[in-house]
């Protein structure tokens, strides 16, 4: 899956001003909950005041879900659906944890008002870490590290959902488009492989020069984003399909 990010930035619901609502939400959300730690849900609680001013059971109809509007192709697709089939049915911690691994693939960005009012980062936010590196497999089975083979290509892989939610799956078949270890994660590495790839800079972060050179690949209008949105992912995922997957 969410650059994609997981909502269109809009207005916050009942935001609260000054720093009383968050205390008392850091207050409330102490009890009973185990993970993460109290710094990561500090920020987390400012990310919602933003969001949904703080209210983390939140359903308005407006398609977003929870403290953090996730919506629900996000929340299923990093695995909230193992809490509550939507977001504002699963607790603060839950939210959380989902949260948590959007932002280790996604970034900030996925929040890209609420992130900057909030200073949500990857460290503070304390997002998923990547998992270790798998060993290195025996000569007579080379991994398959996105480079075409004698023996038949790449593993089998199935059509992406075109969801336009920069998730795994996605990310997997970007890396194989561009080269890189197939682990699903987006980090550096592959920004900078995709950069390459559709003529930016080659820098590793992932901005509105990227994005513009993403879009004039994909034959899309530029329309000033900074991040992978929905339009922008869908149109990816279709190109990953017809031309990696196929």
């Amino acid at each position: 899956m969410a650059t994609a990010k997981h909502r269109a930035p809009r207005k916050p619901i009942a935001r609260r001003v000054g720093g009383l609502t968050v205390a008392a939400a850091v207050a409330v959300a102490g009890i009973g909950l185990t993970a993460p730690g109290a710094s990561a849900e500090s920020v987390w609680d400012r990310v919602a005041a933003c969001e949904s001013g703080g209210n983390w059971s939140i359903n308005t109809g407006n398609g977003f879900y929870g403290g953090l509007q996730f919506h629900p192709q996000t929340w299923t697709g990093f695995g909230g659906g193992a809490y509550a089939p939507y977001a504002h049915q699963a607790t603060k911690s839950q939210q959380i944890t989902i949260a948590q691994k959007v932002l280790a693939v996604q970034g900030p960005g996925a929040w890209p008002v609420c992130s900057v009012r909030a200073g949500l980062t990857r460290d503070n936010g304390g997002a998923t870490p990547a998992p270790s590196p798998a060993p290195a497999p025996a000569p007579a089975q080379p991994r398959d590290n996105g480079s075409a083979s004698r023996g038949g290509g790449h593993s089998a892989m199935a059509p992406l959902a075109r969801d336009g939610i920069r998730g795994p799956l996605t990310t997997t078949a970007i890396q194989r488009w561009v080269g890189t270890y197939q682990d699903g994660i987006f980090g550096p590495i592959t920004t900078r492989a995709l950069q390459t790839k559709v003529g930016a800079y080659p820098d590793g972060i992932w901005g509105p020069k990227s994005q513009a050179a993403l879009q004039d690949y994909l034959g899309l209008s530029r329309d000033g984003s900074t991040f992978m949105n929905y339009r922008t992912v869908l149109a990816l995922q279709k190109h990953l399909n017809a031309n990696v997957i196929g």
